[in-house]
């Protein structure tokens, strides 16, 4: 953003191309808000409010359609012949769910494998940096909060072949240190807290205390795939550049190749049925960016 005008690099084998006068950046702003807004609707599930949920659905495609022509549309004639889109999202785009922008036929999840990076330098290091075949996996479902958790963490570990599964007060800091090295994909099924007055203080609550973004940067990782299910895991500090802190770069900065990671709430039998289909993915080969198309 420039003088409150978004552009974008579009950047393909074919060279760079810069995208002038996307949109006017406090259009942008207005247009992110509102779409924030309609989603937070649901932040307690569908059940309180169940009389209008047609309705809430309604405005939040609407919301997504106008998000579309907005920053993606202008965008369309540069990644005509792509399948794959990797999006370093400036400032408040962060918090923008890019796979559910729809142009009134299909989402954007269903045109392209999406990947997003908090950075271009974290970008083009992914790039560089595939993800482990998923064959070892490390599952951590801390249940004192989320009674859910232990359950999904079993049958997450139950489609590998091989997976160190630690559940209830087992889900521990000591755990996941211990293992976490050695792991292909590393599933972490909490509770999790976004702290925005500082975000270094955000963390993932396992059993015995919190995994901070500092102590998260400490680990020593492979090139894993990391899966946050928890809520909120992918808030970070909005800027006015495209570094953004929060426990995804965390966990890229410790090693991890991938991380999967929710911009809200998550709703508990929806999470444990997008993780099956998810992890089934990972476990038939496929890169993380389609098993998660695949699991939307």
């Amino acid at each position: 953003v420039v003088d409150a005008e978004l552009f974008a690099c579009v950047v393909t084998r074919a060279g760079v191309t810069l995208q002038r006068h996307v949109a006017d950046w406090p259009a942008v702003l207005e247009a992110v808000r509102s779409a924030r807004f309609q989603i937070e609707t649901l932040r307690h599930g569908a059940a309180p409010v169940s009389r209008h949920l047609a309705i809430l659905a309604e405005r939040a495609q609407t919301r997504m359609r106008q998000l579309h022509a907005l920053v993606w549309a202008p965008l369309a004639g540069a990644l005509a012949h792509c399948r794959r889109v990797l999006i370093v999202p400036h400032a408040q785009l962060g918090a923008l769910p890019f796979a559910a922008l729809h142009d009134g036929e299909r989402s954007l999840a269903q045109r392209y494998e999406l990947a997003f990076a908090p950075s271009a330098r974290v970008a083009l290091r992914g790039l560089r940096r595939q993800p482990a075949p998923a064959r070892q996996a490390l599952v951590l479902g801390e249940s004192t909060r989320l009674p859910h958790a232990a359950d999904e963490a079993r049958i997450v570990a139950g489609l590998f072949p091989q997976a160190n599964t630690f559940v209830g007060d087992e889900a521990t800091l000591a755990a996941l240190r211990a293992h976490a090295s050695d792991a292909d994909v590393i599933h972490l099924a909490c509770h999790a807290q976004f702290r925005s007055d500082n975000p270094m203080f955000s963390a993932l609550h396992l059993a015995d205390g919190a995994l901070t973004v500092e102590a998260t940067e400490a680990l020593s990782l492979k090139p894993c795939t990391v899966v946050l299910s928890a809520c909120e895991t992918a808030l970070a500090e909005q800027g006015n550049g495209d570094e953004m802190v929060g426990l995804v770069r965390a966990f890229l900065v410790a090693g991890a190749a991938r991380v999967l990671a929710s911009l809200w709430p998550v709703d508990d039998a929806i999470t444990s049925d997008f993780m099956a289909h998810f992890h089934g993915a990972l476990c038939r080969g496929m890169a993380p960016a389609a098993a998660l198309r695949l699991a939307q």
